[in-house]
């Protein structure tokens, strides 16, 4: 029998991890006959790749957030740089999180390996200047966006459009009612999704004001049902001391679950999310949201020198214009976050013309089968090289 040809991949934060276990389970499902090490989470571990880092030790937001642990993600990016050159891989394929894979990129591009970028960094948005080594280090680039693929090409660069790998991952067939279902829940109960982040820090931020939002929600609908599905990036330590500070009627009403963030989203009459990937999966679900955010005040004076967009939330830039709340920094506050849940818990036009919005957003999207054309490019950069 042959011998496996080695990949190296890395996948600094939780949602990388959920892509790059996509794209392994899709290369052991075509026979490729490709094993991957490298930097992941869980996940990916879990479809097979040979974990030498974890995530738990990269994920981290913001300016001044990374800089409290830049000493450790360092130490980590220097080592995963010497794997480059010790395991000599055929090809490496990076996922998300510039800060750290530009030096990988760099090394795997002094040794002669074939780099791909799948989740590129958000150069149409910020850091503009990342362009440059993103054109000459990498060999592939794909993008989820058909915004990203026009931005490249506008700048006279080459990216491949493999759509979103959230479309194969999660279940679109799953009924509202079957969702509840499989939560313990019923039809008839009106329920709240809170998904604060998967960073520390992030939620650590945000958990205050959506729980005191909860806590007001209370007071409209007294038999609201708030669930958390909980990372695996925060464990139920940490969790439970961020929720201790919330009144006592959210604490003992409060359900959390380890994980099922999809299921809680489509069982959800409305969801509270953290900017990020989860407010994908809500679009794709159509699940009527508030986004926010909140990072340091330094971290957010030079994110609005930096950023050249408009809007944080994907479902936003998609339709061009906005469609779902953004409550950003000071107005990541209950009064307001309750103010703006309440017509989205109520069937009332503000709710149906959000599912509406969200609907011509998610179809912006694309069809399934990103892990499918990624795993397409990397075969093409192995025979490439071989």
């Amino acid at each position: 029998m042959a011998e496996p040809i080695r990949i190296m991949i890395s996948a600094g934060e939780l949602s990388g991890d959920m892509h790059g276990a996509a794209l392994v389970r899709q290369a052991a499902a075509s026979g490729a006959g490709l094993s991957f090490f490298g930097l992941g989470g869980d996940l990916m571990s879990a479809a097979g790749v040979d974990l030498r880092f974890h995530i738990r030790e990269t994920a981290v937001m913001g300016l001044t957030e990374v800089l409290g642990s830049l000493g450790r993600i360092l130490n980590i990016r220097k080592k995963l740089v010497n794997l480059v050159a010790a395991e000599k891989p055929r090809a490496l394929v990076l996922i998300d999180s510039p800060d750290l894979n530009q030096a990988l990129a760099q090394a795997a591009y002094e040794a002669g390996v074939p780099v791909i970028y799948y989740i590129c960094p958000s150069v149409w948005a910020w850091r503009k200047g990342r362009l440059k080594w993103l054109t000459k280090l990498v060999r592939r680039r794909a993008v989820l966006f058909p915004f990203e693929e026009s931005f490249y090409q506008s700048q006279g660069v080459t990216a491949d459009l493999v759509g979103h790998p959230l479309l194969d991952e999660m279940n679109l067939e799953l009924s509202k009612d079957c969702a509840r279902a499989k939560l313990g829940l019923v039809p008839k109960d009106r329920v709240l999704a809170v998904l604060p982040g998967s960073r520390q820090a992030v939620a650590g931020r945000l958990i205050g004001p959506m729980l005191g939002a909860v806590d007001e929600l209370f007071n409209r609908f007294p038999s609201l049902i708030p669930l958390i599905p909980r990372p695996e990036t925060l464990d139920p330590d940490t969790l439970q001391a961020l929720i201790k500070p919330a009144s006592k009627r959210v604490r003992e009403r409060l359900i959390v679950f380890g994980g099922h963030s999809h299921d809680i989203l489509k069982a959800a009459d409305a969801a509270l999310l953290a900017s990020g990937t989860s407010t994908v999966e809500g679009a794709i679900l159509g699940t009527p949201m508030v986004v926010t955010y909140k990072v340091s005040p330094v971290s957010w004076a030079l994110a609005k020198l930096m950023v050249r967009v408009p809007f944080v939330s994907i479902a936003n830039l998609l339709a061009g214009r906005e469609i779902v709340p953004e409550l950003l920094q000071s107005r990541a506050n209950p009064a307001e976050l309750a103010r703006e849940l309440t017509p989205l818990l109520s069937d009332g036009p503000r709710r149906k013309q959000m599912i509406g919005d969200l609907a011509e957003a998610a179809a912006l999207l694309g069809g399934p089968g990103a892990s499918a054309r990624v795993l397409a490019i990397l075969l093409e950069e192995i025979g490439a090289t071989g």
